[in-house]
């Protein structure tokens, strides 16, 4: 609006009244004057949906105020995405700009989307501002034009994502899923599986239960059949052991049969002791040395006079005219049979019986001492000679029996062999030795040679016994050997 001056008296009240504008203009610098009157000319700026205009003049707006709009209407001519600065002078008027883009590149990088518009952006707040159809514009902001999402979009690392999308990715992400843009993706290793609608993740299966971002856990009823499942399969696997070994399996405990020399160990049936008893089968047998240790110490055989000789493993009697026949000592029936021979008596050295009286001597069937004199011709002869022969047949029959008895009794009792040394070890020199096949021995009747075959080359305790020719030692124990004259 163009001033006119006005002359004389007037000049002091218009004077007056400029100052009262101006103090107002400061305090209330380009507030929107509500209801009041809009004129189209460049003075006015109306804004769509607010009654009322921004007014440039003194009082109202001060030179350089900014009013901006993204619709606006000045001069009859109407304005979008516009600033418009107040200038105040001899012809007061709003100068209207186009609002520049934002150079900030956080509100020009959601422009691309498809789902964004451009707005303006208050630069002192960073937000933008909307003013169709109702809201108030921006005042006494410097103005750009930046990008945002439209509604029901949410800006998401630089991308305009549905409101509806974003809720579906929390969703996925709750349970445990992991939202692609379009689709919930499920770890199986977390227990779950992608739902029907893609949408989300649910349990595997009924015996799983969500559990929040870790995905499904078993259920409590799902945990107690597995215990249960697994109790079982371990009550099977120890009935079969229990049974295999020998045992009764009931009420998920395993027993053992003491009759069948059995003891219960880890659940499972075990021989008595590993020392006198074998597993034979479903049951534990004593061993041979163990159950002739058993009967030995037996109350009727000790009775008897029976002990074991734990050194030799052999029941003995004390009374050495008995002999243990399996059960007690007895009477031994050869020691037995020459005391009832009158004038008989036995040698227990030679384990042999004899005739006291000298001159006489057991008959053939050694039942009775008889004459020892033996005709040398005629069929007497003959007969006493045969009667001689059986009788030192049975003689030397005793003496072998009772040999045995007494190289069983010292072959359990040696300790070392020719074949090992007093430290245990192998004797070199003894195989050195033997290995000479042939030996030269001098006897009055001429040369005689011995070869030796070497067939028994282990313990057996009777190293010390030896074969001679001429008083020269052939041959040891288990060796084979033969001799001939030259």
């Amino acid at each position: 609006m163009k001033k006119f001056l006005l002359a004389g008296a007037l000049f002091g009240v218009l004077f007056s009244v400029f100052s009262v504008n101006v103090a107002r203009a400061a305090a209330q610098s380009c507030q929107i004057r509500e209801n009041g009157r809009c004129n189209n000319d460049n003075e006015y700026l109306s804004i769509p949906g607010v009654r009322g205009c921004y007014i440039c003049e003194r009082g109202e707006c001060v030179t350089g105020d900014l009013v901006s709009a993204t619709k606006a209407t000045l001069d009859k001519k109407s304005y979008e995405n516009y600033m418009f600065r107040c200038q105040l002078g001899f012809d007061d008027k709003w100068i209207p700009e186009k609002i520049p883009n934002c150079t900030q590149a956080e509100y020009r990088r959601l422009c691309p989307d498809g789902n964004a518009k451009e707005v303006i952006i208050n630069l002192n707040t960073g937000k933008p501002v909307f003013n169709d159809n109702s809201s108030q514009a921006v005042v006494g902001a410097q103005p750009c034009m930046g990008c945002v999402c439209i509604p029901g979009y949410t800006a998401v690392d630089g991308k305009c994502i549905s409101d509806a999308d974003i809720a579906a990715g929390n969703q996925c992400a709750a349970g445990g899923g992991k939202w692609t843009g379009s689709a919930c993706t499920c770890d199986p290793s977390k227990n779950i599986k992608q739902s029907a609608d893609k949408k989300s993740c649910v349990c595997i299966s009924s015996d799983y239960e969500p559990d929040g971002v870790n995905g499904c856990k078993k259920t409590q009823a799902a945990i107690n059949a597995e215990n249960q499942q697994r109790q079982q399969a371990e009550n099977r696997k120890r009935q079969q052991a229990c049974e295999q070994s020998g045992g009764v399996w009931a009420n998920n405990q395993c027993s053992c049969d003491n009759a069948k020399n059995l003891r219960l160990e880890n659940n499972v049936c075990v021989c008595l002791d590993d020392v006198n008893y074998v597993r034979n089968g479903d049951r534990c047998d004593l061993t041979d040395a163990a159950a002739l240790q058993q009967k030995c110490t037996s109350a009727d055989s000790v009775a008897s006079g029976a002990y074991w000789d734990d050194v030799n493993k052999q029941c003995r009697c004390t009374n050495q005219q008995y002999a243990w026949n399996g059960s007690v000592c007895a009477m031994n029936p050869a020691i037995q049979k020459c005391l009832l021979i009158t004038g008989a008596n036995w040698d227990y050295s030679r384990n042999q019986c004899y005739c006291m009286e000298v001159g006489k001597t057991l008959n053939a069937d050694g039942t009775a001492c008889i004459d020892a004199t033996v005709s040398s011709s005629g069929d007497a002869g003959v007969g006493a000679a045969e009667t001689t022969i059986t009788q030192q047949q049975n003689a030397a029959r005793e003496r072998i029996e009772g040999a045995v008895s007494k190289l069983d009794e010292i072959a359990s009792g040696l300790k070392l062999t020719v074949w090992r040394n007093e430290e245990g070890k192998f004797n070199t020199s003894r195989l050195l030795s033997d290995s000479i096949a042939g030996v030269v021995l001098g006897t009055a009747g001429g040369l005689i040679t011995s070869h030796v075959v070497k067939k028994n080359n282990i313990e057996n305790g009777f190293e010390d016994i030896q074969c001679t020719v001429g008083g020269q030692v052939v041959a040891g124990w288990g060796d084979q050997f033969r001799v001939g004259i030259q």
